[in-house]
């Protein structure tokens, strides 16, 4: 069930799409969220760029721009800095979440990167860069702690599955 509450302007989202309470869902520019995602409660995703399809996002979790405002202009104070919302858009804005992965609760993600389909972020971790696919990443820094199926084929079937999921819904 949607909780309408928790979403505000600049998002798009698929079917099923679930936010726990006390989440909050929003973007500067624009974020795009899949089929069949859950946002756990009080989790705060503000952030440009896009969620895939069968992701799980736990409790508690921060996904947000490293460069929420500026820390270079002379004699402006942070607090009242230019807001990435008040510029154009850049790549370090944005954040990539691919089909089928699971962030554990009271993760921290900062924009500027991709985690790969398919990946496995631990609780706790903090996600500086990018994440492989059907990589298991875990602690402050988040670093490769293994891999989800062991091989190739694996890797490609089970990305064929969920794709005729998709065909179905």
């Amino acid at each position: 069930m949607l909780n309408k509450l928790a979403v505000y302007g600049n998002v798009a989202y698929g079917d099923d799409f679930r936010a726990g309470r006390g989440a909050i869902v929003s973007a500067p520019h624009g974020l795009s969220i899949g089929n069949h995602v859950s946002i756990g409660p009080r989790s705060i995703v503000q952030v440009d760029g896009t969620i895939g399809d069968f992701v799980m996002i736990g409790m508690g979790v921060q996904i947000v721009n490293r460069v929420d405002h500026a820390i270079d202009e002379l004699g402006v104070p942070m607090l009242w800095s230019t807001w990435s919302g008040d510029r154009e858009q850049t790549a370090r804005d944005t954040v990539t979440i691919g089909t089928d992965v699971w962030i554990g609760g009271g993760s921290v993600v900062l924009s500027g990167i991709r985690i790969g389909d398919g990946a496995v972020i631990g609780a706790g971790s903090v996600v500086t860069r990018d994440v492989d696919d059907f990589s298991i990443v875990g602690g402050v820094p988040a670093r490769v702690l293994g891999q989800r199926f062991p091989d190739a084929a694996q890797r490609a079937e089970h990305l064929t599955r969920l794709r005729r999921l998709r065909k179905t819904d």
